[in-house]
C-alpha cells in the first residue's frame, strides 16, 4: 500500500505541475485543476485510511496466530485451532478483496481525472491557436531608395532564379535590384517570365 500511495502522490504532483505550465492562460482550467487536486487529495487520504485498516487487520491476524500457538502449546482442542485458521483465512480473503476494490477505484478515478484534464487542455490549446491564427498580419512598409546605378540591362526572370543569384551573375547587388524594381518580397514578387531591370555600375 505504501508503494501505491507513492504512485498516486507522484501522479498528483505530475498533474498539478503540468497543469500549472500548460494552463496559465485559462482561469477556468485553473479552477478545474484546483478541483482535481482536491479530489486526488481525498483519494490519497482514502488510501491512507485503507493502509491503517490493513495494519489493524494485520494486528488482528497476529493476535489470532498467538492464540492459536497458545492453544497448540497448551494442548488445546484441534477444533479450536482449525477454527482460528479458518478465521485467519477468511480475514486474508476479505483483505485482498477490499484491497483490490479500493485500488481499482483509485486507478479509475485518477484515469478519469487525467482524461478530463487532457480534454480541457486540448480545448484551451485549440482556442489559443484559433485566436493567434485569426490575428491580422500587418506588413511593415518598405521604403525604396533611388540611390542605385541607373545603367544596367533588362532581364527575364527564369524558373529557379533568386535575387542573390541574379545579382551575382550580373555584377549587381540585391539591394540595387530591389530598389530599382520595387520588390518587397522576392519569394512573392519575383515572377517567372517577368522582365526586371538589373542596375550595373
Amino acid at each position: 500500500m505504501t508503494k501505491q500511495l507513492c504512485i498516486v502522490s507522484f501522479i498528483c504532483t505530475l498533474i498539478v505541475s503540468t497543469s500549472t505550465v500548460s494552463l496559465a492562460q485559462s482561469d477556468g482550467l485553473r479552477v478545474s485543476v484546483a478541483n482535481m487536486s482536491q479530489d486526488i487529495s481525498m483519494l490519497v487520504q482514502q488510501v491512507k485510511t485503507l493502509h491503517l485498516e490493513v495494519e489493524a487487520l494485520q494486528r488482528e491476524n497476529n493476535r489470532l496466530r498467538a492464540q492459536m500457538e497458545a492453544l497448540s502449546s497448551s494442548g488445546g482442542v484441534n477444533a479450536q485451532i482449525a477454527g482460528l485458521e479458518n478465521t485467519i483465512n477468511r480475514l486474508r480473503v476479505e483483505f485482498r478483496q477490499a484491497d483490490e476494490i479500493q485500488k481499482t477505484k483509485i486507478i479509475n478515478e485518477v484515469s478519469r481525472q487525467i482524461k478530463a484534464l487532457g480534454s480541457e487542455m486540448q480545448t484551451a490549446l485549440n482556442s489559443v491557436a484559433k485566436v493567434v491564427s485569426s490575428e491580422p498580419r500587418v506588413e511593415v512598409p518598405v521604403h525604396f531608395s533611388n540611390d542605385y546605378p541607373k545603367t544596367g540591362k533588362p532581364y527575364v526572370v527564369r524558373r529557379g532564379d533568386t535575387l542573390s543569384g541574379i545579382a551575382r551573375d550580373h555584377g549587381s547587388t540585391v539591394k540595387d535590384i530591389q530598389n530599382a524594381n520595387k520588390i518587397v518580397n522576392p519569394a512573392r514578387d519575383l515572377q517567372v517570365g517577368e522582365t526586371i531591370f538589373i542596375p550595373i555600375p
